[in-house]
């Protein structure tokens, strides 16, 4: 279907966004830490524009320039790449991995496809031992102490034994209430759409300022200054364009509204992660209110569900939360840390900083984005973008770096398990469709798992 006026320069606003931010004397995130500030006698103004809920905001600073470093030592990890498991089939169009999970063998369960889907189970050594399908598009998947298996999609939540039988199908809790609150969604979809055209049309006053300021800072401009006026009147040039579309629609059509409350709505329903204890599943989604995630409790036959934490921020689809006897282990990748609750909700204690230049916090734009728990309690992080994978106490004390895995970057969700003595941990890698196989060195010590 092809995009209606309105949706069209929405999208071109956001890609200009992004032109934007090149275009400006800006740091970009690095997939390794390479970047420091320093001061300088010359304090040029930066701009960077970022998309915050679906809106193009300019940030405008001075003052300070950027230098290049020698990027962070990576330290030596207790284990290393040694193989990769490809997942993906090449006979089924759009069978492409989405996440997996380990069960009490060992095997890695995969979950595949966009709707129908399968589960793909491997051994250890990523031989394939079965496919199950699936009719649902298998968002999350984990397995319980028993070895039942808990498959979350397409609005449903399944449950099926350890050969793949689907023993139960249930309507996921959140798919419900985004349901039940379609009038409150379709009113923020249209304020959204308001304020996306305010966006554009308040940018162009904003360059033509910035545009101002830099030629009025030197009787005679530098080269720099010079390309940086050029780039500014053409982006400002496709910006009063699109100011002119925006102010002839004057208020969106039901069509269009419809469109954007079904993407949102679809949104809403994906899963992030789900996890199983004894007794109870913890689900982790979009929230069904305004922005951020949720984390959603039920028994294990999906009933008794409620909302148990509430306001959680995360960047690109992802909030993993996993499970123990202890609580909850949430990576909260926008704001750098580790969050542990209690099974009602209550925050234990949280860890983690933004830290491009060591690795005891956590670095790039939204980090850690997956948690595994360990045998003993411990908890491992992952990193998207640079491939990290670390090891802390419960308690959030920086134990081992465990390796970095050959990753393609980009953020993205980078699901990770850990074999139950510890010897192997699992990495997803999303873009080329495969799982990293990395095992403990000779060197390292097997009491650094137990």
């Amino acid at each position: 279907m092809r995009d209606s006026h309105v949706t069209h320069w929405m999208r071109q606003a956001i890609f200009l966004g992004c032109c934007f931010s090149l275009a400006a004397i800006s740091a970009g995130e690095a997939a390794e830490p390479k970047t420091k500030v320093s001061d300088s006698k010359q304090k040029p103004v930066q701009v960077r524009v970022q998309v915050q809920n679906g809106q193009v905001v300019p940030l405008i600073s001075g003052g300070t320039t950027l230098k290049k470093t020698e990027p962070a030592k990576v330290p030596e990890g207790t284990h290393e790449q040694i193989a990769v498991i490809e997942v993906g089939s090449k006979l089924i169009l759009g069978m492409r991995i989405n996440t997996f999970c380990m069960d009490k063998a060992g095997n890695l369960l995969a979950a595949c496809g966009s709707g129908p889907g399968q589960i793909r189970v491997f051994n250890p050594d990523g031989q394939l031992l079965d496919t199950w399908n699936v009719r649902i598009a298998p968002d999350a998947i984990n397995v319980d102490q028993d070895g039942t298996i808990y498959v979350a999609g397409s609005g449903k939540l399944l449950k099926l034994d350890n050969k793949g039988k689907i023993l139960m199908t249930k309507e996921a809790p959140h798919a419900k209430a985004v349901k039940e609150n379609n009038v409150k969604l379709r009113e923020q979809v249209v304020q959204q759409m308001k304020a996306r055209t305010s966006t554009v049309v308040n940018m162009v006053p904003r360059l033509e300022k910035m545009i101002q300021q830099i030629k009025d800072k030197n009787k005679t401009p530098t080269e720099q200054d010079k390309k940086r006026i050029l780039s500014y009147e053409r982006i400002l040039e496709q910006y009063k364009k699109m100011e002119q579309t925006a102010k002839k629609v004057k208020e969106p059509t039901d069509q269009e509204i419809d469109a954007q409350v079904a993407a949102m709505s679809k949104r809403k329903l994906r899963v992030s992660s789900i996890s199983a204890n004894e007794k109870e599943i913890f689900i982790a989604c979009s929230a069904i209110k305004g922005y951020g995630y949720e984390v959603w409790r039920t028994d294990k036959n999906f009933d008794n569900p409620t909302v148990i934490v509430k306001g959680l921020r995360g960047c690109c689809g992802q909030m993993d939360v996993q499970c123990n006897k202890d609580g909850i282990f949430v990576a909260e990748n926008s704001r750098h840390r580790v969050n542990h609750y209690d099974r009602n909700g209550k925050l234990i204690k949280y860890w983690g900083k933004r830290d491009r230049n060591g690795v005891e916090g956590f670095g790039s734009c939204c980090n850690p984005m997956n948690v595994a728990v360990g045998r003993a309690g411990e908890v491992y992080t992952a990193e998207s973008n640079l491939g990290y994978i670390k090891r802390y106490s419960a308690d959030g004390k920086y134990l081992d770096f465990v390796g970095k895995v050959k990753l393609v970057p980009g953020c993205k969700n980078v699901s990770i398990m850990v074999s139950p003595d510890g010897d192997r941990v699992y990495m997803m890698d999303l873009t080329r469709n495969h799982i990293i196989v990395m095992a403990r060195k000779p060197t390292a010590t097997a009491s650094t798992s137990k």
